[in-house]
């Protein structure tokens, strides 16, 4: 029995190759009505008892009469769900090739392969893929002759072959085509989602926010002025996605000539007979406009911005890329508006993710804030119990001392129940030392309950509504005291002068002044955890032209006596004609890029690791102390030290009008 194959929804030349190559085969081949619902024609055949096809080749991207997209999807379950014995073959002829990702997604939806435009270099593949379908012998012989065949018929003139058709409605097939192309778009939406997001991903090739229109696909097919109009009618024709030519002059690059400009002066009444036979030097001259020429390292978000604010008139024209060295290529509109879109909701989901970061960090620290407050205020009563009574501790002590003097003077310690008790207890050495215990006592109540007042107007959580004195020295030693379980193992340098009290918000300066000293102390930490970084830093001091005996000798030096040290300095400084606070916090550590230190006061920009840092610390800072306090905050890595000497590390200056 014959077998038989029904061609669906494919061009006038797809559709005559497939037709050729499945007669040689003594194949019986039929075509679908475009006008008419496929699954509707399957479906009366089926009911009328009537022979179903063998194998159907369709376009992936399948109409209905009224224009609807009737997705491969369907196609394929109908199938299955009604006529298990024939075969589905996808075919995408706006691909040249097709990637994995999408022949898993056809095979997975039940078709048997997805198979790229048919050309005659490719014939005798697709046509393997049809015969395995249909379990019969591949004749060789009988597919040369086909393509032979096809190639004379190309090579004869193709007149009328524009002229006959409307060029509204080509465009439009051509659209509702590229529309049909939706389920390879939406995989991402499948079952299998983790296999799915991989695969997508991998289709959009990587974008990234500062990805550049070299990275897209680029179309670089030449022309020369010299050859004729049908030679770049031919190139439009062999390959339907192709958006423009590269026009060249010999070796020169001239300009691009796009589908559309040169469809439209075909379109002219005798301009078949004026521009096909010519060469395309006069097409050319007529069909020119103004092209935008960009280099390859443009961003693509940038790029998509100059497209769209050409002329309406071109705003649809493909773009030239400017590779390196002389290499021209084309980049189509709707590939580089696509890749806008997904860099749009890439920015999106990311700005999303960080504002949902920053909403529960707030949330975490205010809750964390209101925790600590209660907790300060309930430690601080019993705190200053024990530092009010350790005064009068003492005083009771030193009575008691003077009585037992009295005592010791009067009646002696002769008596050997005495003596003994008295060599028992060291109570000579008692005697000396308990004033002292209890002054110990005394002077650790009263630094914790320093740091309980700290924490209580730092995690106060009214908003001051008008500013008060401070003293920002007092601030900054606040700041040390809540970081003090931190600074143990780092050396504090204070080169304090004394300041002015000037008006501002004190639990705020303190939290500037904490962020900043926690940034360092962290730098400080991690150099001083990795030895490899203090070797990497102290080789940064040196020219490589030094002397190599020195310089090693130096270095080794380095290595041994490095310690890490913070500087916290005050000064007056005049900058614009007025008075400035000036307090700087310094550190040694291995200090900040430059090209990444115009971004460190940004939102959500960190250099410390994933999970180590939210980005926020150095920008809060900023707004506090420019917004809140009319100040200044600079950044200085490397910077000077007192000596006047380039120090390896960081520097932040906070600067405060003085009022």
């Amino acid at each position: 029995m014959v077998k038989s194959v029904l061609l669906a929804q494919l061009s006038e030349e797809q559709s005559l190759m497939w037709h050729n190559a499945l007669s040689s085969h003594q194949l019986e081949v039929w075509a679908a009505p475009e006008t008419e619902d496929l699954l509707k024609i399957l479906g009366q055949k089926l009911n009328s008892n009537q022979t179903l096809p063998d194998l159907i080749v369709a376009d992936i991207g399948i109409r209905y009469g009224g224009g609807t997209s009737l997705l491969a999807t369907e196609l394929c379950k109908w199938c299955a769900d009604h006529a298990p014995q024939v075969n589905v073959l996808l075919v995408n002829p706006r691909q040249s090739q097709i990637k994995d990702v999408e022949k898993r997604w056809a095979t997975r939806r039940g078709a048997v392969d997805l198979l790229p435009k048919i050309s005659l270099d490719n014939l005798i593949s697709a046509f393997e893929s049809a015969a395995q379908a249909l379990a019969i012998a591949v004749k060789p012989e009988a597919l040369n002759n086909v393509i032979n065949n096809l190639k004379l018929q190309q090579n004869k003139p193709d007149r009328g072959s524009i002229q006959g058709k409307n060029i509204r409605q080509t465009a439009t097939q051509e659209l509702a085509r590229k529309m049909a192309m939706i389920p390879l778009m939406v995989m991402a939406n499948e079952p299998t989602v983790a296999e799915s997001s991989i695969e997508v991903a991998h289709a959009k090739q990587q974008i990234a926010l500062d990805s550049t229109i070299a990275e897209l696909s680029l179309y670089n097919t030449k022309a020369d002025l010299s050859q004729t109009g049908a030679f770049a009618q031919q190139l439009f024709k062999d390959d339907p996605r192709l958006p423009a030519l590269i026009i060249y002059d010999g070796d020169n690059y001239v300009g691009m000539l796009s589908r559309r400009r040169f469809l439209e002066c075909l379109s002219r009444p005798y301009a078949l007979e004026l521009f096909t036979k010519r060469p395309l030097k006069v097409l050319y001259e007529q069909a020119q406009s103004e092209i935008l020429k960009l280099n390859g390292s443009t961003p693509i978000v940038m790029a998509s911005q100059m497209a769209l604010a050409r002329v309406s008139d071109d705003i649809y024209e493909p773009l030239v890329v400017h590779l390196d060295g002389d290499v021209f290529s084309v980049l189509d509109i709707h590939d580089l508006l696509q890749s806008q879109s997904y860099i749009h909701e890439l920015a999106t989901k990311l700005l999303r993710e960080q504002t949902q970061t920053s909403m529960f960090q707030t949330e975490k620290m205010a809750s964390l804030g209101q925790i600590v407050a209660e907790v300060s205020h309930d430690i601080r009563n019993p705190v200053s119990a024990i530092y009010g009574n350790t005064e009068c501790l003492l005083t009771y002590i030193e009575g008691v001392m003077k009585v037992l003097r009295a005592y010791e003077k009067e009646y002696g310690t002769s008596a050997k129940t005495i003596s003994d008790i008295l060599e028992d207890i060291d109570w000579d050495f008692i005697r000396s030392d308990l004033p002292q215990v209890v002054r110990s006592i005394q002077s650790g109540s009263r630094y914790l309950r320093r740091l309980v007042d700290t924490l209580q107007s730092l995690s106060h959580m009214e908003d001051q509504s008008d500013p008060t004195s401070i003293d920002l020295i007092e601030c900054v030693e606040s700041s040390l005291t809540i970081l003090s379980g931190r600074i143990r193992s780092v050396q504090i340098v204070k080169n304090y002068i004394e300041l002015p009290a000037i008006n501002g918000f004190n639990d705020r300066i303190i939290q500037v002044f904490m962020n900043l000293i926690s940034n360092s102390l962290d730098a400080l930490m991690e150099l001083q955890s990795k030895p490899d970084l203090i070797d990497q830093r102290a080789k940064t001091l040196f020219k490589e032209d030094s002397l190599s005996s020195d310089r090693s000798n130096v270095l080794t030096e380095i290595e041994e006596t490095w310690q890490p040290i913070l500087i916290l300095t005050t000064a007056i400084a005049e900058i614009d004609n007025r008075q400035w606070i000036s307090v700087k916090v310094a550190d040694n550590g291995m200090g900040i890029p430059k090209e990444i230190q115009a971004r460190i006061f940004d939102n959500f920009f960190t250099t410390k690791g994933q999970g180590k840092g939210t980005g926020l610390g150095l920008a809060i800072c900023h707004q506090i102390v420019t917004q809140q306090h009319q100040g200044k905050i600079v950044l200085r890595s490397p910077y000077l030290n007192n000596n006047g000497d380039v120090t390896i590390g960081t520097e932040f200056e906070v600067l405060l009008p003085i009022n």
